[in-house]
């Protein structure tokens, strides 16, 4: 799931903890909830050719995802006022880690942590159910939405 999706979670998350420390474990959870749902962005970027074209192209899809989230929070921030400012900052960190955790170990080939990769993995494909990411990324675009109203 891209981070938009999970950035929402933490910010509702951020309007009912208060502790950082909690939110920052909430998020984690919250995360791993999405990622269990099938959300049909497992296959983006298979359409490139060669591995530097799909890192490019997964690049580009992570910088916009990344810019969207930030604008979310700053939308968020701009419009609520019962939040938590450090729930809010352990949440989003909490939500985003097991993404940056994948990526880490995977781009600078840490073999001892690939269990992690492979059981993130099975989180993902729990149901064994893909669908295009044009059905995908419109039912993110929807969870994010309905996550940001209630959190509103």
């Amino acid at each position: 799931m891209f981070l938009t999706p999970h950035t929402s979670a933490a910010l509702w998350i951020s309007t009912k903890v208060t502790d950082p420390v909690l939110a920052f474990f909430l998020g984690v959870i919250s995360h791993f909830i999405l990622d269990f749902i099938p959300h049909g962005d497992e296959d983006i970027g298979t359409h490139k050719k060669t591995k530097r074209g799909r890192f490019i192209y997964m690049m580009k899809v992570a910088t916009v995802d990344f810019i969207l989230s930030v604008a979310l929070i700053y939308f968020f921030v701009t419009r609520q006022h019962e939040y938590s400012r450090p729930a809010l900052a352990g949440a989003v960190i909490g939500a985003w880690i097991p993404d940056l955790a994948w990526i880490a170990i995977e781009n600078f080939k840490m073999t001892s942590l690939y269990w992690y990769i492979v059981w993130h993995g099975k989180i993902h494909n729990a149901f064994g159910w893909r669908y295009s990411p044009v059905y995908g990324v419109p039912f993110q675009i929807i969870v994010t939405l309905i996550i940001v109203r209630i959190s509103l």
